[in-house]
């Protein structure tokens, strides 16, 4: 069952922070997480849309976020002279499954070099989820990236294959694909309907 579940696969913009990892560094006892840590999620405006559990509150889930939202700041604001600026990952156009992820990147890389990746899956709040990984291609493509970032010369098609992932990262990473493929088929069908009432 996990093996089928590994193939499905959807695009989307997420939130990617990403190092690569040297063999001698490499120690596949540690988490990624060592690798970011002053990684900061944003929580983007268009959250709420992601987002619709059935055991969600809609009327105070704006309110939550624009809490959580205002906390971050102030924490940040309080504390910047006692730590390294914060990051805050990029959006990236992905192509992501329960195995891997497909990303476009400056560096280019290598076959078998691992790299460890920070993603930041759209939920209310927002879900970080870091991952060890190893890069199966990395393919020279046009000279822009994502639509919405600033050109940086050529980028690389990178494609990486999860390692070690664990199960409730997987769990949520599945839950992830099949509410985004779930959005798509209600767009489709709203698409379709809307085009016989026209």
């Amino acid at each position: 069952m996990q093996e089928q579940r590994a193939n499905v696969r959807v695009k989307d913009r997420l939130q990617v922070s990403y190092r690569f990892i040297s063999d001698e560094d490499f120690n596949p006892e540690e988490g990624a997480d060592k690798y970011f840590p002053n990684v900061w999620a944003r929580y983007p405006d268009s959250i709420i849309l992601l987002e619709e559990s059935e055991d969600s509150n809609f009327k105070i889930l704006p309110h939550i976020i624009d809490l959580n939202r205002k906390i971050d700041l102030l924490i940040e604001f309080l504390t910047q002279e006692n730590r390294p600026k914060v990051e805050i990952p990029p959006n990236m156009s992905v192509c992501i499954s329960a195995s891997g992820i497909k990303l476009n990147i400056s560096e280019h890389s290598t076959p078998g070099q691992k790299i460890a990746l920070c993603i930041i899956l759209p939920f209310v709040p927002p879900t970080m989820i870091f991952i060890m990984g190893e890069i199966t291609r990395s393919i020279p493509m046009s000279t822009s990236l994502n639509s919405g970032e600033e050109e940086m010369g050529i980028c690389y098609e990178t494609a990486v294959r999860f390692l070690d992932l664990k199960d409730d990262d997987y769990e949520k990473i599945v839950k992830y694909i099949f509410k985004k493929q779930r959005d798509i088929l209600r767009d489709m069908k709203r698409l379709t309907t809307d085009g016989i009432s026209d």
